[in-house]
């Protein structure tokens, strides 16, 4: 049986317009039989890879699915959270780069949202929330840009409004990106 990460990743993956390659990394050996055998091993930085190549944009994307209305994330190595420190590494890494943009698409499953935040944006929640964690009302209340993927839910599993997604998100990581005044 599949995990609710694996099938949104499915229907992610299925939701894509044809202009648009989405690869993903693959997974870390230890990760398939969650062995604690091996010695060591590496650690994606992000779940994928998506070229928007009508728009020419690079994008580096961790796509998490919760159960509730919050997700956890991880200040520091030793914390413990649905958004890994490395996660957050591996995305400011890659968000230095010209022609990309990183962040976290999240599903919140309980409220039937999906939403893309630039990592920039979770960067300056993270410095301003009190808590390891938030919610999606903490977003609006911290005044942080997110953009609602618009989703379409089919018997059991839902169809993303992908083209929407990259028209808008590109836009909103460009606008953030200047009013921060990393051009």
């Amino acid at each position: 049986m599949k995990g609710v990460g694996k099938v949104f990743e499915n229907n992610f993956k299925k939701s894509m317009p044809d202009y648009a390659l989405l690869y993903r990394l693959p997974d870390a050996a230890q990760s398939f039989g969650k062995s604690s055998n091996l010695r060591f091993s590496n650690k994606n930085p992000f779940d994928f890879i998506l070229f928007d190549s009508k728009w020419k944009i690079l994008y580096a994307l961790e796509l998490k699915s919760v159960k509730g209305k919050s997700i956890s994330f991880e200040r520091t190595k030793e914390d413990k959270g649905d958004i890994h420190y490395h996660q957050i590494e591996g995305l400011n890494e890659w968000n230095k780069y010209d022609g990309t943009v990183c962040g976290v698409i999240i599903e919140f499953r309980e409220l039937e949202t999906t939403i893309f935040i630039n990592i920039q944006e979770l960067n300056e929640l993270i410095k301003v929330i009190p808590k390891k964690s938030f919610n999606f009302a903490d977003l609006d209340e911290y005044k942080i840009k997110y953009f609602i993927i618009p989703q379409k839910k089919l018997k059991t599993n839902y169809r993303y409004d992908i083209h929407h997604m990259l028209v808008n998100v590109t836009e909103l990581a460009f606008n953030i990106q200047r009013e921060k005044g990393y051009d």
